[in-house]
């Protein structure tokens, strides 16, 4: 039963969306069916925003809220479910383009042996290449069986999403096709592949200013700001509360003036929001400078999430507490 409605809802998604989770499955190397996976993330995504509405029927929130919090935790559970996708990929990703170089190196000593390229390729699966290890095992037995190497190394790349890997591979698989001279090829690319990683390191030491700038910015001054104009606003809101207004002497009717009363509750709802959508998108640029890829930001949005709203609350709890005599 469970299963059939998770088929429905997935036959209900875009066909590049399930297609997106598919190929996002194999690059983390999870086991789990797209129709299972696109049919929990939606279902419990819904059942656990639902949890707004009983908040509405006991009244703790008001009905103005009920389809925005809705929104918000059903929107919070998709992104927790698909980042664990990118991120896992992600991880795989760059251990595999750590290795690579070697990888290369070790194939081309190989090759320099004497032995066949499917030989090599299988003498070259070593523990040390961790999720590589397989897959290369994998081509080898492919070649050894019969599969042409071309079509046996292309197989490979498809578990990965590394650019360099599909890059890298497409070459051995041309010069295999042509006859062209593998060990220096795989020499050049090994060395190519390590100067680009020193490049990276490099690069990484030069915006790492930007990235703590950033960090700073979005998980600590964005709330400590939001604490203290939520308090100055509310305390000037009580404060006006209790002066009489009315009209100025002489009637003068442009000279009316009121204190608008502002709820405390939205003023800490709107400020929670903001330190979401500032910790989701300061993540991102995060990621966007220092690796490249706005994925490679989403392991920290949790982290900002976290120290913004601990800053914030501990902001509120000390302003009240130093200046909450004094209004």
């Amino acid at each position: 039963m469970e299963y059939k409605i998770y088929s429905k809802l997935y036959r209900l998604t875009p066909s590049s969306y399930r297609e997106w989770v598919r190929r996002y499955l194999i690059y983390a190397n999870l086991s789990f069916s797209p129709v299972w996976y696109v049919g929990f993330s939606l279902l419990y995504g819904i059942i656990l925003a639902s949890i707004s509405i009983l908040l509405y029927l006991f009244s703790i929130i008001q009905s103005g809220y009920l389809i925005p919090l809705f929104i918000l935790i059903f929107f919070l559970f998709e992104v927790f479910t698909h980042s664990i996708l990118i991120v896992r990929a992600d991880s795989r990703t760059r251990f595999v383009e750590e290795i690579i170089p070697d990888f290369l190196r070790l194939l081309s000593s190989n090759i320099r042996s004497g032995f066949t390229i499917d030989k090599a390729l299988l003498l070259s699966a070593r523990p040390e290449f961790g999720h590589l290890e397989r897959e290369i095992k994998h081509a080898a037995k492919e070649t050894l069986s019969g599969e042409s190497s071309e079509n046996a190394l292309k197989q490979m790349v498809d578990k990965f999403n590394s650019k360099s890997l599909r890059r890298s591979i497409n070459l051995l698989a041309e010069g295999v096709l042509r006859g062209g001279n593998l060990p220096n090829l795989l020499d050049n690319l090994a060395e190519d592949l390590r100067q680009v990683k020193v490049m990276r390191k490099e690069v990484k030491a030069i915006v790492m200013m930007y990235v703590i700038f950033i960090f700073f910015a979005a998980g600590v001054g964005a709330p400590l700001l939001y604490a203290v104009s939520g308090f100055l606003v509310t305390s000037m809101g009580e404060i006006g509360g209790e002066i009489e207004t009315g009209p100025m002497p002489g009637n003068v009717p442009f000279m009316d003036f009121r204190i608008t009363e502002i709820d405390p509750g939205f003023l800490n709802t709107y400020s929670m929001l903001a330190i979401l959508i500032t910790s989701i998108f300061g993540g991102m640029l995060i990621g966007l400078v220092q690796e490249g890829s706005e994925r490679a930001g989403l392991k920290f949005i949790p982290i900002l999430l976290l120290i913004s709203l601990t800053i914030y609350f501990i902001s509120k709890s000390a302003l009240a507490g130093i200046f909450g005599g004094v209004f």
